[in-house]
């Protein structure tokens, strides 16, 4: 069985009703759907979501914001975290430069947002230069825009048990960039893999910059007291003088604290023989765990994210592969971290993610990365060289 259907089109000018296709349908069982909503109410009017299940994982995805994941079950567990942002807030309504260029956060709730294309790190000023050679002083906003970006096109395909939703993404200027992210998620019969594979394509005539972070969340019940973390890494730099203060318990997780201040960890990853680096989050009682991955030939960094706040406000963490450090762009410029695009080029993003249950399926992982990577080297604050040039 191969099919495709046709969910958004702007180039027709079309959008589907909303609809559901059952399992049967799909190539696959019962539990298996695609289903489509548009929401109502708040500012979260003319949202689209599609719910995507292959009968182990259901994910809710969202096209209005970036082809993003806004959460999902594994069985009875949940994906995702609860942000005390409860709607599902439309791009309309969110002014990235608002809060000193930290507007994203009135709408930050999803199990996966991604940040970039031409920047995706923290907000700040940045010279660039336009597709005429002049040159200007601008302000960029925390974490870019294309989380906050409806795709143009989407689709579904049903191949061979497979599920796959594409969603094309555009961040064009007539005067700057002309790209075109291509997005793809897909289930496989009867895994629990999410796998996540983004085509950058520059379509302009001159090379470009790019920046790629994928801000990837949970909460409970992955996320508990005496949860904890491990990973493929061999250099480690604290963010600031927060998380070098916790560097001693880097790995374990607090219950809800209020008043948490967030813990940032940077990471350059260490790859397997595949060429893949490797996060996971435990619970405490290692019967449950989430398993990032990411392709470090387009993705050489990572970052864990702790922000054990109080549940109301946020209780939360984040293993976000990315192509540079979340510093201002022009500190990665300088760094020689900053990627480059080739005109009429592209590249390539893989990152998956995993649940697993069960104590054995957990240790099996666990012993899966043995001897990757070399001893690890913990820098100072701060010390964004330590990290290296991955260029």
């Amino acid at each position: 069985m191969d099919r495709t259907w046709i969910i958004t089109d702007s180039g027709s000018s079309f959008s589907a009703s909303d609809f559901l296709i059952p399992g049967q349908e799909l190539g696959l069982g019962p539990g298996a759907l695609c289903r489509k909503r548009t929401l109502s109410g708040g500012r979260q009017g003319g949202v689209e979501l599609i719910e995507l299940s292959n009968g182990v994982v259901s994910l809710r995805i969202c096209p209005t914001r970036g082809m993003g994941i806004l959460d999902g079950w594994f069985g009875p567990h949940f994906l995702g975290w609860r942000s005390p942002v409860q709607e599902i807030v439309h791009p309309q309504y969110i002014n990235l430069y608002d809060q000193g260029g930290r507007g994203c956060h009135y709408g930050f709730n999803e199990l996966l947002n991604r940040g970039g294309v031409e920047w995706s790190g923290a907000m700040g000023d940045d010279v660039v230069t336009n597709n005429m050679g002049s040159q200007s002083r601008i302000f960029l906003p925390l974490h870019g825009k294309v989380g906050w970006t409806p795709a143009s096109r989407v689709a579904l395909n049903a191949q061979d048990g497979s599920l796959s939703i594409e969603g094309d993404i555009p961040e064009q200027n007539v005067f700057g960039v002309n790209y075109l992210l291509k997005t793809r998620l897909t289930l496989r019969p009867g895994s629990s893999r999410i796998e996540i594979q983004d085509t950058l394509c520059n379509l302009g005539s001159l090379p470009g910059e790019y920046e790629m972070l994928y801000h990837t969340n949970f909460g409970l019940p992955f996320l508990e007291e005496g949860s904890h973390y491990a990973g493929t890494w061999d250099r480690l730099i604290p963010r600031d003088e927060f998380a070098e203060a916790g560097l001693p318990y880097m790995s374990r997780f607090a219950a809800p604290t209020p008043s948490f201040t967030e813990q940032v960890f940077l990471f350059h990853a260490a790859a397997d023989a595949s060429g893949w680096a490797h996060q996971v989050l435990l619970n405490s009682a290692e019967s449950l765990a989430v398993h990032v991955s990411f392709a470090v030939d387009t993705l050489p960094f990572t970052i864990l994210w702790k922000r054990t706040a109080a549940t109301e406000d946020g209780y939360v963490m984040g293993m976000n592969p990315c192509s540079d450090l979340p510093n201002r762009r022009s500190v990665e410029r300088k760094e020689g971290r900053l990627a480059t695009v080739a005109a009429h080029g592209e590249v390539v993003f893989r990152h998956t993610i995993q649940p697993l249950e069960g104590v054995e399926t957990v240790k099996d992982l666990m012993g899966s990365f043995g001897g990757v990577g070399s001893p690890p080297s913990v820098g100072k604050a701060g010390d964004f060289a330590h990290l290296g040039n991955a260029r």
